[in-house]
């Protein structure tokens, strides 16, 4: 009877083994088949998550337009004197390559001559460079729409230089030619032009358009910038020269007009002070 009962609890124990072995086991797979779903559901989650990430647009790109176009300028531009020459032998908009000479009188046996690079800013370059006779000269170049304007001055003159480096104006394509006394003669014979400066009003002018000229032709010259929009005049002398010309229509009173200058553009207004100002110099003179 001990016999048995011993083997019925042995047997008893065995089983109770086997079964919490298999208990084991079976949370085993259970705990490996759990950790696969949630492995299974957080792929799920990421994928769904980079599906609702909103399309970026890229940023557009602001570009400027340049200052100037390079090509406009290359190549060789003249004085209207035909004493200066100009060659813009590179042309970029961070620098500038030139060459260039000034004749001191219209036979050329005296020159001045320059190469020089020189570093551009916008539409303009600030020029330093020592000339062939030793000169030191200093100005600037503008690029303006398709013109080219050179100022240059003499800062320091070379000791015996035979010509001095000077230039304010706005450079040509085509070379001019030789300025004659005959052409002088014209240039201050008001009585048969319709203009002094019919472009007065759409570019600068420079200290050699108004050389040649009185300070009472150079008053009137002012004034024709004024004539163009119809002011009147008091003074007898001018009112009578501006109507002797077919062009002009004298409508709007000296006072009226005076109070309000907006019709004058950029050029005009640059002009009527350039021009005042040689005028004032000049009349000082006596001339």
């Amino acid at each position: 009877m001990k016999k048995h009962n011993k083997d019925v609890l042995k047997a008893t124990l065995f089983a109770l083994i086997a079964i919490f072995i298999m208990i084991g086991a079976a949370g085993l797979l259970f705990a490996e088949h759990k950790k696969k779903i949630q492995k299974e559901q957080q792929k799920k989650a990421a994928i769904e998550a980079l599906e609702r990430v909103p399309t970026v647009t890229p940023t557009p790109v602001i570009t400027r337009a340049p200052a100037f176009m390079a090509s406009d300028y290359m190549g060789t531009w003249y004085s209207k004197d035909g004493l200066v020459t100009l060659s813009i032998d590179d042309l970029t908009l961070k620098s500038v390559t030139f060459t260039f000479s000034q004749a001191g009188d219209n036979a050329g046996t005296k020159v001045s001559e320059a190469s020089d690079t020189a570093k551009v800013a916008g539409n303009a370059a600030k020029l330093s460079f020592t000339d062939s006779w030793g000169n030191q000269v200093r100005g600037n170049m503008t690029f303006d729409q398709g013109r080219l304007y050179l100022r240059l001055n003499t800062a320091s003159p070379a000791e015996g230089a035979g010509v001095t480096p000077k230039v304010d104006g706005v450079l040509t394509r085509e070379k001019a030619a030789s300025v004659t006394p005959a052409d002088n003669t014209d240039k201050t014979d008001l009585s048969s032009k319709d203009y002094i400066f019919p472009d007065s009003n759409s570019r600068y002018l420079t200290d050699e358009d108004l050389s040649g000229y009185s300070s009472d032709q150079l008053e009137l010259a002012k004034n024709e910038i004024y004539a163009r929009h119809g002011r009147k005049f008091v003074t007898q002398r001018i009112a009578d020269y501006f109507n002797s010309k077919s062009w002009y229509k004298g409508t709007v009173e000296p006072e009226t007009f005076d109070a309000d200058t907006s019709v004058f553009n950029e050029y005009e207004v640059a002009n009527i002070q350039k021009i005042a100002d040689t005028e004032g110099k000049l009349r000082s003179e006596g001339k």
